[in-house]
């Protein structure tokens, strides 16, 4: 319940009085388990970005070829989630910034979400399917970093933002980073 609050009201507004209305449960039974406000909001915003981090855990492992695996990941990030999965990203990303806990859990988030992605090109250079002699760790920081840079458009619900043309650009865009052969499917399989 406190995701989806938390993701209305966002992190400053977010109450005890709102989860617990959402919950259907008194504020003292929030307060009694979770002790404080701020330790409520820091598990719900733990318990949405491990959802994600699983979620491209399992879209790296969908793929055969290092270019399947990526184009699954690139397909994940991409995906038309609910605006509450967006929201609650920003959310984690605002009150990292400010609070040293989560910013700690950022750390560790971060190398999880990075590594199918990096494993990934790194097999690709290895086998020969990806001609990039870029470091695959600041590849990674580039194909994130765009990734990353749609979740306001999203979010914000921005007209401009066209889902089918961006995935197209964007998978493109990373091909062409990599040095992938052109023969090679730009589509999930």
């Amino acid at each position: 319940m406190a995701v989806g609050v938390l993701a209305e009201r966002g992190y400053d507004r977010t109450r005890f009085s709102d989860v617990a209305t959402a919950a259907g449960v008194a504020v003292s039974t929030l307060q009694f388990y979770f002790g404080s406000r701020d330790d409520m909001l820091i598990e719900a915003l733990h318990q949405s970005t491990e959802e994600e981090v699983w979620a491209m855990e399992q879209a790296a492992a969908s793929g055969s070829t290092p270019w399947e695996r990526l184009v699954q990941l690139l397909e994940r990030g991409l995906a038309i989630l609910p605006v509450q999965t967006w929201r609650m990203l920003l959310e984690f990303w605002y009150a990292a910034a400010r609070d040293p806990e989560l910013r700690a859990h950022s750390v560790d988030i971060q190398q999880r979400y990075r590594r199918p992605f990096i494993e990934a090109i790194r097999d690709g250079i290895a086998s020969g399917e990806f001609t990039t002699e870029e470091d695959p760790q600041d590849l990674v920081t580039v194909i994130l970093a765009m990734l990353d840079g749609m979740l306001i458009p999203r979010v914000c619900d921005h007209a401009y933002f066209r889902e089918d043309r961006v995935r197209e650009v964007a998978v493109s865009t990373v091909a062409s980073l990599l040095g992938v052969k052109k023969n090679v499917s730009y589509s999930a399989t």
